[in-house]
């Protein structure tokens, strides 16, 4: 019950800090220009609300002990007070398999997207040119960078749009924005419970792409 309860403990902390940077972010850094900055200050907010939680302050007060009253347990009141005991929900154990099963349905949604990309990427011809490699591909998809592969679908677009579109992903894949995404990917699963999460997310991404 004590390591239950701390664990709840520690997703509140958690998610009070996602909540506190997001609302930091959104009222005094979201219309600067300073995008490198504004990334660095998302992700730091992140991971500070994983390490933050842990750190605890500890002061200790000493305290005269209560007596204990004399307590008769032949008293027949107390025999059948034991006996009527009813049947309580332990609501931790109801939070906690309410928790897991939102956790795990978010898991299964994150290993589909994950091999219906790997499906994108599996048996298709790869363009290496310098760290990048190209992948032109038939189907229907908007153009996206995955660490270094860049995929695109070159009959959708003029050559001047194609080459635009290139070099944009070509800055995304440069300066390694997978991993932001799949971190804010991550606690939107751990915390998805959290409504301010998938703002969060949404501001990296909006971000990323400034």
């Amino acid at each position: 019950m004590i390591v239950m309860e701390s664990i709840f403990v520690y997703i509140a902390k958690s998610a009070g800090l996602v909540t506190l940077f997001y609302c930091a972010y959104y009222f005094l850094l979201r219309k600067e220009t300073f995008f490198t900055s504004n990334r660095w200050f998302l992700l730091t907010g992140l991971i500070t609300s994983v390490i933050l939680p842990f750190v605890v302050y500890t002061k200790v007060v000493w305290v005269n002990p209560a007596p204990i009253p004399n307590l008769n347990f032949s008293d027949t009141n107390l025999v059948q007070n034991i006996k009527n005991k009813t049947f309580e929900i332990n609501w931790l154990y109801v939070m906690l398999s309410v928790y897991c099963i939102g956790l795990l349905v978010f898991l299964i949604k994150f290993v589909m997207d994950f091999y219906s990309l790997n499906s994108v990427l599996k048996g298709k011809k790869v363009h290496q040119q310098a760290d990048f490699k190209f992948i032109d591909t038939n189907e229907n998809i908007a153009p996206f960078s995955y660490f270094e592969y860049i995929v695109y679908n070159s009959s959708m677009y003029t050559p001047a749009e194609l080459e635009n579109i290139i070099e944009h992903e070509k800055v995304h894949s440069d300066q390694n924005h997978t991993v932001d995404v799949l971190i804010s990917r991550a606690f939107c699963m751990l915390f998805w419970f959290n409504p301010v999460i998938w703002l969060y997310k949404k501001a990296i991404t909006q971000n990323l792409e400034f």
